[in-house]
Order: C-alpha cells, then sequence, then structure tokens
C-alpha cells in the first residue's frame, strides 16, 4: 500500500516579502559580478580602507594577477575580488 501525503503551504506576507528581498539581491550579486571596480570601489567592496587595499596589493600576488589595467588605470572584477576574499 502506497501513502501520499499532501501539504498546504501557507506563507504570510512577510515571508513572501522575505523572498522577494533575497531574489532581488542574488539578482544585484549575479549582475555585478563581471563589473569592474578601481580601487576605491575595490576597497569598499571588500570592506576595507583604500590604504589597506594598497597594502593587499603589495603583500598578496593572487591580488595583482588578478588585477586589469586599461590605460593605467588598475581595476578588479568584483568576481576575482570574491574568490580571493575565500582564499585569504
Amino acid at each position: 500500500m502506497i501513502v501520499t501525503a499532501t501539504y498546504e503551504h501557507k506563507l504570510s506576507d512577510t515571508d513572501i516579502d522575505r523572498i522577494a528581498e533575497r531574489v532581488v539581491r542574488k539578482l544585484k550579486q549575479d549582475e555585478n559580478q563581471n563589473k569592474l571596480l578601481n580601487i576605491t570601489e575595490s576597497a569598499k567592496y571588500c570592506g576595507v580602507s583604500k590604504e589597506t587595499f594598497w597594502r593587499w596589493r603589495k603583500r598578496y600576488k593572487n591580488l595583482q594577477n588578478i588585477a586589469i589595467t586599461a590605460g593605467g588605470v588598475v581595476q578588479f572584477r568584483a568576481e576575482d575580488l570574491d574568490k580571493f576574499l575565500e582564499s585569504k
């Protein structure tokens, strides 16, 4: 004999709002992954001061390797910064 159960899911408006906020946040993260960030934006993205970010650039070889230089302006991809932060 096979017994199946059905469950009725009832979500409150608060639950739906919370889920919607998470979806929007995730979409924004995905959208920003390929965006190029300058040094100031990169420091802010990593949650450190600009000076600390410069020290990191000198100290960590893998942070130097992910820099993109265009016309003398050093930039980083958010996706590459995420990988750097995970390995740090």
